[in-house]
């Protein structure tokens, strides 16, 4: 048997992604983003992925404005996600915080793909983050307020 050493191993894209936990009562600010034309929505913790150079936490408070329209502060690490895909070789380091609002006003116009903000009382948020990696974490995170950070893994989250 001979093998080709010449290939190159197709590489990965990582990407850092900061999400803000912003929470009013029992429910959370959820944004609902137009992924996939095809798709209903997906719903997910507002923020996004950190350019190069930039850390998680201030990735966080630009795109938390951009698709909300609020001004954040962040506080506590909630917690901290690794997703990967194998299928489609990317990995997700999601590191989510605690925020609270500073000023500004609730709006999704500043960014073209969430389509919609909302309130998800504590107990929907299965409906609107069905899958493990996207609603485990968080679901975690409500039910067991005040304790300390956690890290979750989800190995192949495409088969979800």
């Amino acid at each position: 048997m001979t093998y080709d050493t010449s290939a190159k191993p197709l590489s990965w894209a990582v990407h850092r992604v900061g999400q803000g936990i912003l929470v009013e009562g029992d429910r959370v600010l959820l944004s609902g983003n137009r992924w996939f034309t095809d798709r209903p929505l997906v719903w997910t913790l507002p923020g996004g992925r950190a350019e190069e150079g930039e850390g998680t936490a201030a990735a966080l408070v630009r795109e938390f404005r951009e698709e909300t329209g609020l001004d954040i502060e962040v506080l506590d690490l909630g917690y901290v996600a690794e997703s990967r895909s194998v299928v489609r070789r990317q990995l997700f380091m999601v590191c989510a915080f605690a925020v609270r609002v500073l000023g500004g006003t609730l709006s999704c116009e500043g960014d073209p793909g969430v389509e919609e903000l909302r309130y998800v009382p504590f107990g929907e948020l299965g409906e609107y983050l069905p899958t493990s990696s996207l609603g485990d974490p968080l679901r975690w995170y409500v039910s067991h307020p005040g304790e300390r950070a956690r890290y979750w893994f989800f190995g192949e989250y495409s088969a979800e």
